[in-house]
Formats: C-alpha cells, structure tokens, sequence
C-alpha cells in the first residue's frame, strides 16, 4: 500500500501489520459495522433518553411499538441524527468491491471472518502487461481499503480518549499508564474491602446491643402506639360528630342558599324597578336638598359679610358722631357755638353729658366729688363740696345747669354766666378722665391741655363769644380722641 499513516500522539509516521494489510474487503466492512454500531448505542443512547416514541412515530407505528417485547436488542442499529446522503458514492465503490469480494469468497469456499490473503502487488507482479482496466480496479480497491482503515481509526479515536492509529512506542506508554491505573484501582479495591470487613466486624457486635435495645425500645413503641390508638380513637369519634355537625349545617346553609337564589330573582324579576323609581325619587329629593343647601350657603355668606361689616363698625362713633367743620363742631347732629340757637346748644351738651357718662363706665371711674346728671337738653352736674365748721364737716351739693335759656341775668352784665360755672366744671372733669387714661398709658396727652378755664388756650366761657366756638370745637376734638382710645384699649 503506497499510503502511509501518522502517529496519532507523536506525529510519527508509521508502518501498518501486515494483520491490517492482510485484511479483504468484507473484514475490513464487518469491523466498521461492529464499530459504529457501537458508537451509535451510545449517541443515540444519549440522544434519544429525553425523547418520548409519541412524538415521532404514528398511532399505528406505535401499537406495533408497544406489542414488541421490551428487552429485545436490534441487528443493526441505525442512527437517526446521521445524516442518509453521505458518501453516496464511496458506499457504491464500496459495495462494487464487496460484490467482487464475496464472488471471490464463494470461489475458495472460505468462511467471513478466516483471513484470506490478497496481496495485489503480487498479481501485478506475475502479470508482466497489466491493463488499463486491471490498474484502475486496483487503484480503486487500494483507496477502498485506505479509506475503510481510516475510518476504523476514526471511530476508535472518538471511543477512546487517545488518538488512532499508534506507534509502538506510544502505544507501550498507554499500555504502562493503564497499568498503573489498574494497579492503584486494584490498591483501593482492597483497603475498602479491608475496611468492609471491619465495618461488617463492627456491625456484629453491636448488633447484639442493639437487639437487647430493640427488645425494651419495642416494648415502650408498642404501650405508646395502644395508648395513641384509644387517642386516636377518641380523636376519631370526636371528628365523626363535628363531621355529623358540619353535615347538618351544610344541608341547612343549601337550603337558606336556595330560598336566597328564589329571593334573588324576585328582586330582579319584580322589585327592580320598585328599586329604579325610589332612586329616581331619591335623585330628585337630593337635588331639591342641594338647591336648599346652596340658598343656605348664599344666605349665610350675605350674614357672614354683614357681621363683617359689624365688626369693622366703630360702635363708639356710631353712638356719638362728632364731626368738626369750618365754623363749627357738632355731636350726634347738633352744633355748639357762637350765634347758635340755644335748644340746638342744649342739646349738644346734653349728648356731650351722656358722653362722659358712658366714658366713666366703661374706665370703672368713680368721680367723687362730681355726679353727672344726664337729661337731655337739660342735663346737669352735681358738685359736692366740703364745708367745715367748729362742731361737723358735712358736704355741700351745687347743682350746675348745663343749658340755658338766654334769660337776662345780673351776670351777664359782668362778663359772666351760670353756663360758664358749668362750662368750667365739665372741663375739671374732663381732667380727671385723662388722668385715669394716662394710668392705662404713661405716654398718653391729650392733642389740647385744659388749664383751668380755657382749653388749647382758649377760653370755655360763653361770654368770650367768637372765642367760645373755638374752645367748643377743641373740647369735641378731646373727647373724640378719649373715645377712640378707649375702644382700642378696653373691652
């Protein structure tokens, strides 16, 4: 054979036996079959554990498949996952020479597996002028072969983990290191056995304890498992009864069931619409309600906004409006002055009075030796005087007329009047106000200082003429300032 092969560990090129050349083609043919048969169990072993017959074989096939008995082994296995058009034209070369082969055998009478041998270079050799045909069958057998010798160490080499074909030298090396292998699992083989022994030893003796255990341990299990029995006895009949209970109410709850599914379609059958017209009811009253509620709402809004409005309000100045004009002042309307009709100026001072009354009440202020009299146009002050004598002290009371009249009086002639005494003491008491109000405030001062008789430096008395509209103005103006400090500072 002018082919030649490589070691499959060293690279070395090797020389075949002549055990392989020696080999005809039908030899060379079973030795690949028993091979790839081999191979194949395995691949397909381990391909086809996941796979169940019903996914790939038909309702007939399968009958068939089930009826065959399950331990039965295949000829010839063929693998499924390999694929049928391969080396379509080595398989009719091959099975050429397989035909020539087996024409060959039948002529000697020679059994499959005896050696027979062909040596070709032989027969080229006697014959001296071969021809053109007999050199191309002999080239084809050679490749033949070549290829069948290949593809047995291809096979060989995916069975095992070294690579074929093998030098003598690598293959004494393999052999070496499978003794060593064979050795150390032959090494560990008999120190467990060793160690079997033992334990087998071991398990012996103590198997004589334990039995003794057994005996005492049985005895105990068997008086627990009697009493666990009469338990589970009574745990038993316990359960029947609730079971019994459960019964009972089971059939009791189906019937209730039943009447509310009847209950269920009367109401949907007939109170329905019972049900859609109080809703419609419903919607109108809530309607009605919600209209109801927002006038409510409005309503309360308007006495919110008026009770504002009432909180804003200076009470104060709504009961006593004291304005101040060019020429004149004026309290609650009525003008005070030079050239003023005397009603208007009596009851101007009639409010002034009123005025200071309700000043001293809400200062808590007890005027002592002064009484307000509040009339009207008519309005008067009381004075009290003391006056001292060699036996008692008793107090002597004035009664000071805060109007007039404009009669003639002896007075008048003089420059002075009743009116002005009156004039003179509402300012005493005007004093004694501010200084109550600087009690509440060390910082306060009235916008006018009251000296005696005049006020801002102008005169109280009537008799003053032009003058007096003056004072009476400043006076109006002090007694608005008390009010409106009054309102910010008490409640």
């Amino acid at each position: 054979m002018s082919h030649h092969f490589d070691c499959g560990d060293c690279d070395k090129p090797l020389k075949l036996d002549t055990s392989l050349t020696r080999l005809n083609q039908s030899q060379l043919n079973l030795i690949t079959n028993s091979l790839q048969n081999e191979e194949f169990i395995k691949n397909d072993n381990e391909q086809l554990q996941d796979l169940d017959p019903k996914d790939y074989i038909t309702t007939d096939k399968l009958k068939l498949y089930n009826e065959l008995p399950k331990n039965s082994k295949p000829i010839f296995y063929k693998s499924y996952f390999e694929s049928e058009d391969e080396d379509s034209e080595e398989e009719e070369n091959e099975d050429n020479d397989d035909n020539d082969l087996i024409g060959f055998k039948s002529n000697s009478n020679s059994d499959i597996d005896s050696y027979l041998v062909v040596n070709e270079n032989e027969s080229i050799k006697n014959d001296p002028n071969p021809s053109i045909d007999e050199l191309q069958d002999y080239e084809i057998k050679i490749s033949t072969r070549i290829k069948k010798l290949n593809k047995i160490f291809k096979i060989l080499s995916n069975l095992q983990e070294t690579q074929h074909p093998l030098s003598e030298d690598c293959a004494n090396l393999l052999i070496e290191n499978y003794k060593l292998k064979f050795d150390q699992s032959q090494k560990e083989k008999n120190q467990y056995l060793n160690f079997l022994k033992k334990l087998k030893i071991q398990d012996q003796k103590l198997n004589i304890n334990d039995e003794k255990i057994n005996e005492l341990e049985i005895d105990k299990n068997l008086k627990n498992s009697i009493s666990e029995y009469q338990n589970l006895k009574e745990l038993e009949s316990s359960k029947l009864k609730e079971l019994k209970e459960l019964e009972i109410k089971k059939s009791n709850l189906e019937i209730q069931l039943q009447k509310n599914e009847k209950e269920l379609e009367n109401i949907n059958n007939n109170e329905l619409s019972n049900l859609l017209r109080l809703r419609n009811e419903f919607q109108l009253n809530l309607s009605d309600k919600q209209t109801e509620l927002n006038q409510l709402k409005a309503s309360y809004q308007i006495h919110l906004d008026h009770l504002d409005q009432l909180r804003k309000t200076n009470i104060y100045k709504t009961m006593f409006n004291i304005k101040i004009d060019e020429k004149y002042g004026t309290i609650n309307g009525y003008r005070i002055g030079y050239k003023i009709v005397w009603p208007e100026i009596n009851a101007a001072l009639g409010q002034i009075v009123i005025l200071l009354t309700f000043i001293t009440k809400r200062l808590n202020l007890k005027l002592k030796n002064y009484k307000l009299v509040p009339m009207g146009s008519q309005s008067q002050i009381i004075k009290f005087t003391n006056s001292t004598s060699e036996s008692s002290s008793t107090k002597q009371k004035t009664i000071l007329n805060l109007y007039s009249s404009d009669e003639f009086t002896l007075g008048r002639l003089f420059n002075f009047n009743k009116l002005d005494i009156s004039l003179i003491t509402l300012l005493e008491i005007i004093l004694i106000i501010e200084k109550e109000l600087i009690k509440l405030d060390n910082e306060i001062e009235l916008p006018y200082k009251i000296f005696k008789d005049t006020i801002g430096g102008k005169s109280i008395r009537v008799t003053s003429n032009s003058e007096w509209t003056q004072s009476c103005k400043i006076l109006l103006t002090n007694l608005n300032w008390i009010l409106t400090f009054i309102e910010a500072h008490t409640e």
